[in-house]
């Protein structure tokens, strides 16, 4: 194949991936964060690989699965979970923050209009790429047609017509933060 095969072939792949739709989406902060801290203690019992068995208080063991790079600060130096040894307290702070946030969704949409019912708000597009959509749309929408705002009622067939829709999701992004401190057994 020559290169400029493989060009032609690579700009026609990206126009049919990129579709008639021009998507943005962006994410921001739409409230406070909540910020919430635990605290568990307790004794190593024993370390085998990354496994770690911590009596806990009130005598309940627990295993934890610990990541090999993860960091623990003991007598004020930092060891790995193959440095700990049996009889060392740990103090894990554990400090969660939930932050509510909201994706949006931007997407313009160019067509011609095929029908029309200005009746039940109807309409029905014929997409730049050929393919055909129905939309039921929404009291005082504005569409752009010939660069001037335009409602359903103003939709005529065969109107070239442009229109961004935008769609807000609200979630809560979730962030875990834990430090772990302890003392070597005397």
């Amino acid at each position: 194949m020559t290169l400029r095969r493989a060009l032609i072939t690579a700009a026609a792949v990206m126009m049919i991936t990129a579709g008639p739709l021009a998507q943005q989406k962006t994410t921001e902060n739409t409230g406070k964060a909540q910020t919430s801290t635990t605290t568990m203690t307790g004794e190593v019992v024993l370390v085998d690989g990354n496994n770690l068995l911590v009596r806990m208080p009130g005598s309940q063991y627990r295993i934890f699965n610990v990541p090999a790079e993860r960091q623990f600060i003991i007598d004020g130096k930092p060891k790995t979970v193959r440095e700990l040894t049996p009889g060392t307290t740990l103090t894990a702070t554990v400090t969660t923050t939930a932050q509510p946030v909201t994706d949006r969704t931007t997407t313009v949409l160019n067509g011609t209009v095929v029908f029309v019912d200005k009746n039940t708000n109807h309409l029905i597009v014929k997409l730049d790429n050929g393919e055909s959509r129905s939309y039921d749309v929404p009291q005082g929408f504005q569409f752009t047609v010939e660069g001037k705002p335009a409602t359903i009622a103003e939709l005529r067939q065969g109107m070239k017509l442009s229109a961004t829709k935008m769609i807000s999701e609200p979630r809560t992004e979730f962030s875990k933060e834990t430090v772990v401190t302890g003392k070597s057994p005397k």
